[in-house]
């Protein structure tokens, strides 16, 4: 049985997933930037520098129950949300040159994370 998730809202979901990414990055020797950056009516994920390129990191991220098939947080980064993200991206003072996707997946047993480096 999934444990109850009656206190996570999709907002705390997602600052989870952000923080996971955030560190993922930092782990791997990246420097994090900025989180949350706001641009215009839109907002970066994470703006980070990789491998001495500027890059904007999406992050998506989805709870997975066990007794039901999720939808993969993948799905959810569509043509549309990537024409968003690279429209964020080229509008920033500095120009990132690369956007990089994370996806973060929770379930019962941990947590899944996968890295997609220049998606966009």
């Amino acid at each position: 049985m999934d444990p109850p998730r009656d206190h996570l809202s999709r907002r705390d979901v997602g600052r989870a997933a952000e923080q996971l990414a955030a560190r993922f990055l930092e782990s791997r020797g990246h420097l994090v930037l900025a989180r949350n950056l706001r641009v215009g009516r839109g907002e970066i994920d994470i703006l980070a520098e990789i491998d001495g390129e500027r890059a904007v990191v999406e992050v998506r991220s989805r709870w997975v129950a066990s007794d039901a098939r999720s939808p993969d947080p993948l799905d959810s980064f569509d043509a549309a949300k990537a024409r968003q993200v690279r429209k964020l991206a080229a509008s920033l003072p500095a120009r990132a040159r690369r956007v990089d996707l994370i996806t973060v997946r929770f379930h019962r047993d941990g947590v899944d994370l996968l890295w997609l480096p220049r998606v966009g």
